[in-house]
C-alpha cells in the first residue's frame, strides 16, 4: 500500500464558540433603525428610562409607577430597596428594537421583564387603560423576581419551578383583579364545552392560556383563602414545586384543588340556563373545519363579495387570507412573512384591514423600518400596490377606508396620545380630527364621508366619576368638528362600531351583562337593543381586537367557541327579530366577576375601584438625574467541570459563559472559557459589542483550540500504522461590524489578526481507535507557525419560515468573502444557496453550497483541508468499508477533502410528530419530522484535476460522491435537534451499503 495514498481521516475539530454574537451564520435580524437618546427619571422606586418630548407623558407614567407599587407591595409584602429600572418606548414599532431584551419581540408582546437587572420593558399603547394595565402586570413579574431573589435559600433559577401559569396568571390577577369579562367569558366557553383543563394539564400542556386560566385561579385562590395566600404560594413553588407546594400550603392534593376550582367557577359563572344553552346566529363560514383554530378580524369587502380575515391555518404564523364572503371557501393567501422581506411583521393584535370602495385594495397595518405603516394589498393579484407611512405619529392603528375611496382614518399615537387623523391620498396630507387628551380607536365612516364614529374612553354624560372609566362609543362631524357622546352603558366596555347602511344605527359589542353581546344604538330615538345572547362571546384575541365587519344587511363576526376562534355571517334583519329591549343602561359588574364577592376582603378589588382617586406620590420626590454606563451581570450558564469521553479519549470538559451590559444594554461584553480534552485543550474568549446604533460594531480577543487526528501508514507495511494527533490554536483579536438592513437582509464585516501555532503528537501502532489520550504520545515536529490578517465581508438574507425542525419555506442565502493579508496568500468565497417549497404539509428543500480558498497558497498545509463527508454535507460517509484505493474500485479519503467544495442537498420533509393538524402523528411534546434525502458533493485542490465521470482509477481525478436515504430530525424541546440518518452511499458506479450515522445540526 502507497505511504500517502491512503489517509483514513478520521477529524474532529472542536467548534468552541461559547456564544453567540449578533451576526450568525444564519438567523433573522432583530429590526434596528433607529438611535433613541435615553433620559433617566427617577422616582421613590424607580429609574424610569425613556426618550419622550412630553414631560406630563413621563411624569404620568411616574405616578402610575408609584401607584402599582404601592398596590403591589400592599398584597406581595415585599420592598425594593433600590430603584427598579423601566424602559419605556414611545410604541411598539420602538419597541421592537430594545436592545435591552437580546430576542426577538413579537407583536404580541405587550412588555418584557428580565431577571438579573430586573428590567421591565415596555411600550405605550394606545390606550391609558392598555399602557396601565401593562405597566402593572409587568411590575408584578420584577415583584416575583425581587421576592426570589431575597429568599436565602432560593436563586434566580428557582422561577422555573413555577408553572407559567401561576406566573403570568398572577400578573393578571394583580393588575386586572377579580372583575373580568373577558377572562370570564374563556371561563365559561370551557365550563360548557367540557374542555375545562385540571391543573396538571395545564402545567404540562401550553394549549392553555396561561393568562386567562392563570387569572382564574389565582381568583379563586384569593376568594376561598385570602390574598395573603398569593405570595406564601409562590415562593412555596418555587422551593418545592407546584404539587408540593399545594399540598403543604393548602393540605390538598393538586387534583383536589382543581376539582374545588373547577366547582366554584360553575356555580357562579354557569348560574341559569342563559349561561350555557343558546342559539347560534347565522352559520360559521370559516372554521377550524376549513382553515385554522384562530380566525380572526373578519373584514368584508364593500360588495359582499370576499372576506379577508387573518388565521394560522398555516400553522406557524398569522398570515391574511381572502375567501368568498358567502361560503368561506378560500381563494388565496395574500400574506405571510416570506412574502416581502421589506415588511417585518403585521400589526395582527389589535385591529384590523380595511378596503377600497372599489372592492379591490385591502389596506392592513405592517411594520416598516421601525414604523408602522399603511400597506395597501391589490387583492386580484396578490402584490403589494402602495405602502404609506407617516412621521407625525409614533403608530397607527384601526384604519377605515372613506366609502367615497380618497380618504383613510386611522388612530395614530403621538406622545402617549391617540387621536384620529384622517389622510388624504389625493393631496397626501395627514389632519387631526380629535386632537384631545383622551384615547380615539376603532373608527368608521357614515356612508356619506362627512361623520365617523368612534370609541373613546371620555367619559359619558351620564359616567360614574366614582367608577373606573371604560369606553364608550361617540362621533365627530368632519366639517364642523362637533363631538357627541353617546350614553350606553355606563362602566362597560362598548366598542367595534360599525354602521348599518342607512346610517340610521350603530352596532356594536358590550361586557355590560358580563358577557360580549351585539347591541344596537338607534341614533334618532337614542334606545338600545341587545341582540344576541351569547353566554361566551363575540370578541377576538382581546377586548379591543375588532370583531365585527358588515356589508349591506349581511354581518360578519367573530366568536370564541370551544377554545377556537370562529367567522360567523348572519342576515341583519333576521337578527333583529329576536332583539330585547334595554331598558336601563345598568353595567351588572358582578356578571363580570370571576368569583363572587366575599366574606374575605379584597384588596385588589378595592384599590382597582378606588384607582383614580388615590393620592398621587409627591412629584417632588420625583427628579431627572444623570445617565452612567454600569456593566452588570446579565447571564451566566452552561457552567461545569466534568469528565468527558471520546474519540480522543478521556480528559476534562467544562465551560462558564457569561454575558455584561448597561441597563440599555446598548455597550455588551461577552465572556465563556472552555475546557474541553486536556489541559491543553483551554480555549477563552472576551467580545465587546456596541448596538447603540443601527449600526453595530464589536471587537473580540479570543484562544480558540481546534484538534485534529488521522491515521497513515508510516512505510509499505501495512502493520505499522501510526495515528497524529495535531492541535492547531488560533489566538485571534478582531473587530467586526453588522448591519440588519431590516428582519431578513444584514450585511457583515471584519477584519482581524490572528496567530496560528500547532502541537503534533504521533501514536505508534495504535490499540484503540478511540481512547488515543491513554496511549503513549511522541512530540513530533509540527507546521511552522505563523500569523495572518483577514478581511471579511458577507451579505446575508434569510426571510425562512422554521417548522418542527428545519425551515419550511422560504430561503436562505449567503455570500461571503475573505482576504488573508498577511502570512498566507489566499482569498476564499463562499456561496451558500437554500430555497424550500411548500407543498402543505410536505417541504421540498434545496441547497447548493460552495466554498473555496483561491490564490498562490490554497494548497497550503498550514490550512486544514476541507472534508465534505461530514453529515451536514453529504451524509453517510463517516465510516464505509468502501474507502481504499482507487485502483481497487473503491475510493480514498482524499476524493472528499479539498480546498474547494461543492455540495447540493435534496430534501423532501414530511412532519412526523406534532401539532394534529399538520404532522402524522399527534404530539403536543415530541417535535419531529421525516426528510428523504439526496445528497451530493466534489472536493478538490490545485493538484487535483474535476472530470467528467462517475468513476475514476486515480485519486487525483476527482469524481463525485453521492448517497441517499431517510433522517428523521427530533427537537429536543427547542435546545437541541439530533438527526439520526440512514444513507446508502453512491460512488464510483455503485450504490454501497448503507451507514447509520447521527448529525447533531440543526437542518439545513
Amino acid at each position: 500500500m502507497p505511504n500517502n495514498s491512503l489517509k483514513y481521516i478520521l477529524s474532529w475539530i472542536t467548534l468552541w464558540l461559547p456564544f453567540t454574537l449578533g451576526a450568525q451564520y444564519f438567523g433573522q435580524n432583530k429590526p434596528h433603525y433607529k438611535q433613541f437618546n435615553f433620559e433617566l427619571y427617577k422616582t421613590p422606586h424607580f429609574e424610569i428610562y425613556h426618550y419622550f418630548q412630553s414631560d406630563s407623558l413621563v411624569k404620568s407614567l411616574a405616578q402610575q409607577s408609584e401607584k402599582w407599587y404601592h398596590y403591589h407591595q400592599q398584597i406581595l409584602q415585599d420592598t425594593f430597596h433600590l430603584r427598579n429600572p423601566l424602559l419605556i418606548y414611545s410604541n411598539h414599532a420602538d419597541f421592537q428594537q430594545t436592545t435591552a431584551i437580546s430576542g426577538h419581540i413579537s407583536v404580541g408582546t405587550g412588555g418584557v421583564t428580565e431577571g438579573m437587572k430586573r428590567r421591565v420593558v415596555m411600550p405605550v399603547n394606545f390606550s391609558a387603560q392598555q399602557t396601565n394595565h401593562v405597566l402593572g402586570h409587568e411590575m408584578v413579574h420584577a415583584f416575583q423576581y425581587h421576592m426570589i431573589q431575597e429568599q436565602a435559600n432560593l436563586g434566580l433559577s428557582a422561577i422555573q419551578n413555577i408553572p407559567l401559569w401561576m406566573i403570568e396568571g398572577m400578573a393578571e390577577y394583580l393588575s386586572i383583579g377579580n372583575t373580568d369579562s373577558h377572562t370570564a367569558l374563556w371561563m365559561r366557553d370551557a365550563l360548557i364545552h367540557n374542555t375545562f383543563p385540571t391543573l396538571k394539564q395545564m402545567t404540562v400542556n401550553y394549549n392553555y392560556s396561561p393568562y386567562r386560566y392563570g387569572q382564574a385561579f389565582w381568583s379563586y385562590i384569593a376568594h376561598t383563602y385570602g390574598e395573603q395566600y398569593i405570595k406564601h404560594l409562590m415562593l412555596e413553588t418555587a422551593n418545592k414545586g407546584v404539587e408540593k407546594a399545594i399540598s403543604d400550603v393548602f393540605m390538598l392534593s393538586m387534583d383536589s384543588l382543581s376539582t374545588a376550582w373547577k366547582n366554584k367557577l360553575k356555580s357562579h359563572l354557569l348560574k341559569n340556563v342563559n349561561d350555557s344553552t343558546f342559539s347560534i346566529h347565522g352559520e360559521r363560514i370559516i372554521s377550524h373545519k376549513n382553515s385554522g383554530n384562530y380566525n380572526l378580524a373578519p373584514s368584508v369587502s364593500p360588495n359582499g363579495e370576499k372576506i379577508v380575515y387573518l388565521s394560522e391555518r398555516d400553522l406557524f404564523s398569522l398570515d391574511l387570507f381572502i375567501a368568498d364572503a358567502h361560503n368561506g371557501k378560500l381563494i388565496k393567501k395574500i400574506y405571510t412573512s416570506t412574502y416581502s422581506d421589506e415588511i417585518d411583521a403585521l400589526s395582527f393584535l389589535e385591529t384590523a384591514g380595511t378596503w377600497s370602495n372599489d372592492s379591490r385594495h385591502f389596506a392592513y397595518v405592517a411594520f416598516i423600518k421601525g414604523k408602522s405603516a399603511l400597506v395597501i394589498f391589490d387583492t386580484q393579484s396578490g402584490d403589494i400596490s402602495q405602502t404609506i407611512s407617516f412621521e407625525d405619529v409614533d403608530g397607527i392603528a384601526y384604519p377605515a377606508w372613506s366609502p367615497l375611496g380618497d380618504k383613510i382614518v386611522f388612530t395614530g399615537l403621538n406622545n402617549g396620545v391617540s387621536d384620529l387623523y384622517v389622510y388624504d391620498m389625493r393631496t397626501k396630507k395627514l389632519r387631526n380630527i380629535t386632537n384631545d387628551p383622551a384615547c380615539n380607536l376603532q373608527a368608521v365612516w357614515n356612508h356619506t364621508a362627512d361623520r365617523l364614529y368612534y370609541v373613546t374612553d371620555a367619559p359619558s354624560p351620564s359616567a360614574n366619576q366614582h367608577r373606573p372609566q371604560r369606553y364608550n362609543l361617540a362621533s365627530i362631524h368632519l366639517k364642523t368638528g362637533l363631538k357627541k357622546i353617546y350614553t350606553t352603558f355606563d362602566g362597560a366596555q362598548n366598542v367595534n362600531p360599525i354602521i348599518d347602511e342607512k346610517d340610521s344605527k350603530i352596532y356594536f359589542l358590550s361586557d355590560r351583562d358580563g358577557k360580549r353581546n351585539l347591541y344596537v344604538l338607534h341614533l334618532h330615538s337614542g334606545s338600545i337593543k341587545q341582540l344576541t345572547q351569547y353566554p361566551t362571546g363575540i370578541t377576538g384575541m382581546t377586548m379591543l381586537s375588532p370583531a365585527l365587519s358588515i356589508s349591506g344587511k349581511n354581518l360578519y363576526y367573530n366568536m370564541l367557541w370551544e377554545g377556537r376562534f370562529s367567522i360567523l355571517k348572519t342576515n341583519l334583519s333576521q337578527i333583529e327579530k329576536t332583539a330585547i329591549d334595554v331598558n336601563n343602561h345598568y353595567y351588572n359588574d358582578y356578571a363580570c366577576r370571576l368569583m363572587p364577592y366575599s366574606t374575605l376582603p379584597s384588596e385588589v378589588d378595592a384599590n382597582l375601584m378606588v384607582n383614580n382617586m388615590i393620592q398621587p406620590t409627591d412629584s417632588d420626590s420625583f427628579y431627572k438625574d444623570h445617565m452612567k454606563a454600569k456593566f452588570k451581570l446579565d447571564y451566566i450558564g452552561n457552567t461545569g467541570v466534568g469528565v468527558m469521553t471520546g474519540r480522543f479519549g478521556s480528559g476534562m470538559a467544562g465551560s462558564i459563559e457569561a454575558r455584561f451590559s448597561d441597563i440599555l444594554s446598548e455597550h455588551v461584553i461577552y465572556s465563556g472559557i472552555n475546557i474541553n480534552g486536556e489541559i491543553y485543550d483551554f480555549g477563552a474568549q472576551v467580545a465587546y459589542v456596541q448596538q447603540k446604533h443601527p449600526i453595530k460594531l464589536g471587537m473580540s480577543i479570543s484562544h480558540i483550540p481546534y484538534r485534529t487526528g488521522y491515521y497513515r501508514n508510516e512505510s509499505d507495511e501495512e502493520n505499522e500504522l501510526s495515528y497524529i494527533f495535531q492541535r492547531t490554536f488560533v489566538d485571534q483579536l478582531t473587530l467586526f461590524s453588522y448591519y440588519p438592513i431590516n428582519k431578513a437582509h444584514r450585511i457583515e464585516a471584519g477584519i482581524s489578526a490572528a496567530h496560528y501555532s500547532y502541537r503534533t503528537e504521533r501514536i505508534d501502532n495504535p490499540t484503540s481507535f478511540y481512547s488515543t489520550s491513554t496511549q503513549k504520545k511522541h512530540r513530533i515536529d509540527s507546521p511552522s507557525p505563523f500569523g495572518v490578517g483577514i478581511i471579511d465581508l458577507a451579505y446575508v438574507i434569510d426571510n425562512s419560515k422554521y417548522g418542527l425542525a428545519s425551515p419550511i419555506e422560504g430561503k436562505r442565502i449567503r455570500l461571503a468573502y475573505e482576504r488573508y493579508l498577511h502570512g498566507i496568500n489566499i482569498n476564499t468565497l463562499l456561496v451558500d444557496y437554500r430555497k424550500y417549497f411548500r407543498a402543505k404539509p410536505y417541504t421540498f428543500a434545496f441547497r447548493f453550497y460552495h466554498y473555496g480558498r483561491y490564490g498562490k497558497e490554497s494548497d497550503s498545509d498550514k490550512l486544514l483541508g476541507i472534508y465534505i463527508g461530514y453529515p451536514w454535507y453529504v451524509r453517510g460517509y463517516e465510516t464505509g468499508n468502501f474507502y481504499g484505493s482507487e485502483e481497487e474500485g473503491k475510493i480514498s479519503t482524499n476524493q472528499l477533502l479539498g480546498s474547494k467544495v461543492m455540495v447540493s442537498n435534496f430534501e423532501m420533509r414530511i412532519p412526523f410528530t406534532g401539532p394534529a393538524k399538520y404532522a402524522w402523528i399527534r404530539s403536543n411534546f415530541l417535535f419531529s419530522e421525516l426528510a428523504l434525502f439526496y445528497d451530493a458533493g466534489l472536493a478538490w485542490d490545485n493538484d487535483s484535476e474535476l472530470v467528467w465521470s462517475l468513476t475514476t482509477t486515480n485519486e487525483n481525478k476527482r469524481i463525485p460522491i453521492m448517497s441517499t436515504g431517510a433522517a428523521i430530525r427530533i427537537n429536543l424541546l427547542g435546545s437541541l435537534i439530533i438527526e439520526p440518518y440512514y444513507a446508502f452511499p453512491y460512488h464510483q458506479g455503485k450504490i454501497h451499503k448503507a451507514n447509520f450515522g447521527i448529525n447533531i445540526l440543526s437542518g439545513w
